[in-house]
């Protein structure tokens, strides 16, 4: 199984990336936990959050589903 890192969308892993420089204590945090799981649901609000903020889009626009299971940030497997 891969992990969530490896199963973001391209758009959405650029996007961590790109603010790395910026940010890269709460990046690094961020890559970390999606590193180290292969469920949505294993990460904590406050990651999910925290990950939504690092992308650049914006927190009204995203939906239950891609709070809960993350069905816009992810490849389909």
């Amino acid at each position: 199984m891969k992990t969530l890192y490896q199963s973001l969308k391209p758009e959405y892993r650029e996007a961590l990336e790109a603010n790395e420089d910026k940010y890269p204590s709460s990046v690094n945090a961020i890559k970390k936990a999606l590193k180290y799981n292969e469920l949505w649901s294993r990460l904590t609000v406050s990651e999910v959050r925290d990950f939504i903020t690092f992308i650049d889009d914006r927190v009204f626009e995203i939906s239950y589903v891609d709070w809960a299971f993350g069905t816009k940030f992810l490849q389909d497997e």
